[in-house]
């Protein structure tokens, strides 16, 4: 199925191979994907292991760029020629494309500004945390420090960090020990969250959301410490249980 005023907007990054393998999968097809320039200096490409698999979630194949999904798939693509989401060119990308939806998968460090914004499509963005308890930077490290579940929260973004109307959350089981949680265990969370949030317009025509109010005096987590991270991994379990809705 093509969703013609769907777009991606994507970096090349592993996020975004899981977004293109997950919904092609399940034939949630974007009506045009829109790359944005790779970054200076990539390092070269190098093989990737199979991860250890987590029950009922698709883990991307980082084998596979994106050009090769995009090819797989049919998919009809567009150079932005440039890296920055908020450069005249994107805009320009965006309003060629037609979009009623862009699908936000940019590189890590860029906020979306209000020029972009106001183009006119609704942005999709898909953070993985529980919005409004988890805004801002690798939650995911802090949930499971906190020993809380997972979670995606697809919202709609506006000016502000991960406070705009949140479409749906969900809770994941949590990674299993040896899995790389950037690269593959977050970017398979997001990707499953999307193609639910897909379906449900795909049979609706709607996508709407709700403002979640944070509790006063909550603040947006930032870029997790290394030695977080670490203490962060090695609760992890060689086996996982099963994520709720």
């Amino acid at each position: 199925m093509i969703l013609d005023k769907v777009v991606l907007l994507a970096a090349r990054t592993a996020r975004s191979q899981a977004y293109l393998q997950t919904l092609a999968a399940f034939d949630l097809l974007p009506g045009e994907v829109i790359l944005l320039a790779p970054p200076e200096n990539a390092p070269p490409a190098r093989t990737h292991p199979a991860p250890p698999p987590v029950p009922g979630l698709l883990l991307p194949d980082l084998n596979e760029t994106l050009a090769q999904t995009c090819a797989r798939a049919g998919l009809r693509t567009a150079e932005a020629g440039v890296r920055d989401v908020n450069d005249p060119m994107t805009a320009e990308a965006i309003r060629r494309s037609g979009a009623e939806i862009v699908i936000y998968s940019g590189y890590g460090g860029q906020i979306v500004a209000d020029p972009i914004l106001k183009l006119g499509p609704k942005f999709l963005h898909m953070h993985s945390g529980w919005l409004p308890e988890y805004r801002g930077s690798t939650t995911v490290y802090y949930a499971l420090l906190e020993r809380q579940p997972p979670a995606v929260s697809a919202l709609l973004l506006d000016k502000h960090i991960d406070t705009g109307p949140v479409v749906a959350r969900r809770h994941y089981p949590p990674p299993p020990a040896g899995i790389d949680v950037d690269s593959v265990y977050d970017a398979a969370i997001r990707a499953d969250l999307l193609a639910r949030v897909l379906k449900d317009y795909a049979a609706t025509g709607v996508l709407d959301g709700e403002r979640q109010d944070a509790a006063p005096g909550t603040s947006p987590y930032f870029v997790v410490h290394p030695v977080l991270k670490h203490l962060a991994l090695l609760s992890l379990s060689p086996s996982t249980g099963h994520g709720d809705a």
